[in-house]
């Protein structure tokens, strides 16, 4: 299974603004910028974010935040 990672919300929080199931808690793994964009890994998922939102989130390695996404947003890819 495949989620793009502009399909992943991150908060810091449960509740309201997320919009997607099930959210997952797990720390801040790493922070990269890809063009006006951030990678963010938490756990096993990346995701991108606006570095506005980067900045409300106080993105920090090591720090937990929840993330989620839609089960419309996955995708399945055969392994090779």
């Amino acid at each position: 299974m495949v989620v793009h990672p502009w399909d992943v919300s991150l908060g810091q929080c449960t509740g309201g603004g997320l919009g997607a199931q099930s959210p997952r808690a797990a720390r801040w793994r790493s922070v990269v910028q890809v063009g006006n964009r951030l990678r963010v890994r938490i756990g096993p998922l990346t995701a991108e974010v606006t570095a506005a939102s980067a900045e409300r989130l106080a993105l920090e390695p090591g720090r937990t935040a929840f993330a989620s996404f839609k089960a419309t947003a996955t995708r399945l890819v055969a392994l090779s």
